[in-house]
């Protein structure tokens, strides 16, 4: 065989600015072109560079693949640069991790080597989504988020905190959690990480049309982001795509549960789920207890003789002395301190009972024990006892005004009789301590429960809500907004609020870290809209006008644009077919008893596409040792592009 002609190709390398000119021929493939380029360019440790061919938005992947058979010529503009680049990774909880991430390889695996990377199982649950506003030609999302004024949109969240990352190549960093990446000194993620400004929380994703361009943001699973536009220090958000949670395993999963709860958390804050007020404040108190327990893990416990005296506008400070451990019952050791702590639960407080109240109050000298409150005139309880208060059963309440008022009011049973007290603290510190004392007993438990000081961190944490905004640390102090949707705020006042989530945080304040985490997502799996990804479709057999299509994990749903309502539903289980006619960018399903044809007008075709495909083999999933079926996944979710 004749050798064929040579000709000139030129190959710019970006990393060191340089152009090469080659002498190639047609029949030459990929590997030798590398070789004969990296001899060109000198020595150096070329292992990581590929060829990339910018018009094609392609890389030459295949190294036996000729130039030729790729159609490569002699004024192709190709590239020879690196395939790992630093990206800036915003994980589910919307910390951030700069690493290098494999922009050669599709994104499945590009998800793949983060989820490993940072200690999260079942990848395949996962994908990226854009959000920088770099704008992309002919991306409808793209296009109509930047054309979005004046608002913050979540998508172009990271780039609000993008000064906070380290520059310095080649070193992993985090903003916002620890997590372990491979190769990294980086600690394992075992705490939360709150909202760090109230634009963050832009509610955005409340009505339809935005929900479902939203979710025209994530990335072609089958091709590379390299290919879909994303460059080296780019951001990329990492979220769960599918939510159907293949075994959620407690001794394995830590940061899986964590990044699970904190994306779902997001949504329920950022109202893109809805749900009732009752159910906002069950979030709030499993959000509280999460928290709490993250501290408690992060505190080493201590006894001392003394009430900790600890500045009450620090939450830190007011949970360093958490000696609880969540989630079981009290060693021995720990009943006998909280118990000989409560001895200590007496001081003097102002008092007044009946219709009179506070105003005729003065001071008196009380001690707590088990569910009885004594009174005396005076520490030395030189004069005898007043009276005796029991709290069991009864109503507990406070009335507070920062830095102002701090007063228990109580429906207790004094002897036969039922009678109304008040009790009203100088400080807060000593509020507190009174206050889980009262609530505790009021609800069965001695105040000597290993429980007393978990309920006074958490009325610390309610407390700290009602707080000026001008005088808290916003990265540290308790905000009502990271705990309700602004909907609720709206509603009813911070003052009526905060007692609420007290008294829901009271049934969960038992749970461990992890069983707090796994109740929230258990929860919010019960919500009918949590889980839904939206798209603004046009059907053939409805009237001629844009519908919303949600896809959930057992089906599809034609939902009201203004309501939500479900309004009909096609289940996987009776689809016999679905294909894309991408002429005319139209999908086709076929079920048992009829066909849908529509178009999509918010989204490119192949992410509903990839949607179907996608939950369909989840549902396949079975055996949860056998490894993932990459290519099952492609052959479901590739579709096929003429």
């Amino acid at each position: 065989m004749p050798k064929q002609k040579e000709w000139e190709l030129a190959v710019f390398t970006p990393e060191i600015g340089a152009t090469k000119t080659l002498l190639v021929s047609g029949d030459m493939m990929a590997a030798e072109v590398i070789l004969k380029l990296s001899s060109a360019l000198g020595p150096q440790d070329w292992s990581d560079f590929n060829l990339w061919w910018p018009e094609r938005k392609t890389w030459l992947k295949r190294p036996r693949i000729t130039l030729n058979a790729y159609g490569v010529e002699s004024d192709s503009k190709l590239h020879f640069t690196a395939q790992h680049k630093l990206l800036n990774v915003q994980l589910p909880d919307r910390a951030i991790v700069r690493m290098k991430v494999n922009l050669a390889a599709d994104c499945f695996s590009a998800v793949e080597q983060v989820c490993k990377g940072v200690g999260i199982r079942r990848y395949e649950e996962l994908s990226f989504m854009r959000c920088n506003n770099r704008a992309i030609e002919n991306h409808p999302a793209m296009t109509y988020f930047a054309q979005r004024k004046g608002a913050t949109n979540a998508f172009l969240e990271p780039l609000l905190i993008r000064d906070k990352l380290s520059n310095h190549p080649g070193e992993p960093t985090v903003v916002g959690g620890e997590y372990h990446v491979a190769g990294s000194s980086i600690g394992t993620m075992v705490t939360s990480k709150d909202v760090p400004d109230g634009m963050l929380l832009n509610r955005f994703t409340t009505n339809s049309q935005d929900r479902a361009y939203f979710h025209g943001l994530w990335f072609d699973s089958s091709k590379s982001l390299f290919s879909q536009g994303v460059l080296e220090n780019d951001f990329v958000q990492l979220r769960f795509k599918y939510f159907m949670f293949l075994d959620l395993d407690p001794n394995v999963d830590t940061v899986r549960i964590a990044q699970i709860y904190e994306q779902a958390r997001w949504a329920i804050l950022s109202e893109e789920v809805d749900c009732t007020e009752e159910e906002a404040l069950s979030f709030a108190a499993l959000q509280m207890q999460v928290r709490l327990a993250a501290r408690q893990a992060k505190t080493e416990p201590s006894h001392t003789d003394e009430p900790a005296a600890s500045d009450t506008g620090d939450l830190d400070a007011a949970l360093n002395d958490l000696q609880v451990s969540l989630g079981t019952e009290p060693t021995a050791n720990q009943a006998a301190a909280a118990a000989a702590s409560v001895q200590k639960i007496q001081g003097y407080l102002k008092f007044s009972k009946g219709s009179r109240f506070f105003k005729s109050a003065k001071p008196f000298f009380f001690s707590f024990h088990d569910s009885t409150l004594s009174q005396y005139k005076d520490s030395a309880m030189a004069g005898g006892l007043i009276a005796r208060f029991n709290f069991a059963d009864g109503e507990v309440s406070m009335d507070v005004e920062p830095e102002k008022k701090f007063t228990i009011i109580a429906s207790v049973r004094e002897g036969d009789n039922v009678t109304d007290i008040r009790l009203s603290t100088n400080n807060e510190s000593d509020f507190t301590m009174w206050y889980a004392a009262c609530r505790m007993a009021s609800r069965g438990k001695s105040a000597g429960h290993g429980g007393h000081d978990n309920m006074q961190a958490a009325i610390q944490m309610v407390l700290d809500m009602h707080k000026s905004k001008k005088v808290r640390d916003e990265s540290e102090a308790i905000v009502a907004e990271h705990f309700v949707p602004h909907r609720i705020l709206k509603k009813k006042p911070i003052k009526q609020i905060a007692p609420a989530i007290l008294d829901a945080h009271t049934g969960v304040s038992g749970h461990s870290l992890i069983d707090a985490r796994l109740n929230y997502i258990k929860t919010c799996e019960a919500l009918l809209d949590f889980g839904i990804s939206y798209f603004i479709v046009r059907f053939q057999s409805f009237r001629a006008k844009d519908e919303l299509l949600g896809v959930a994990y057992k089906g599809l749903i034609r939902l009201d644009p203004k309501t939500h309502a479900h309004l009909h539903t096609w289940r996987y289980s009776t689809m016999r077919s679905w294909n894309i006619n991408w002429e005319i960018k139209e999908m086709r399903i076929e079920h048992e008893d009829e066909v849908l044809t529509f178009t999509c007008s918010s989204a490119d075709l192949k992410i509903l596409h990839e949607f179907i495909g996608g939950y369909i083999f989840m549902s396949m999933r079975k055996d949860v040792h056998e490894p993932v079926n990459t290519e099952m996944f492609f052959k479901l979710t590739g579709g096929w592009e003429g």
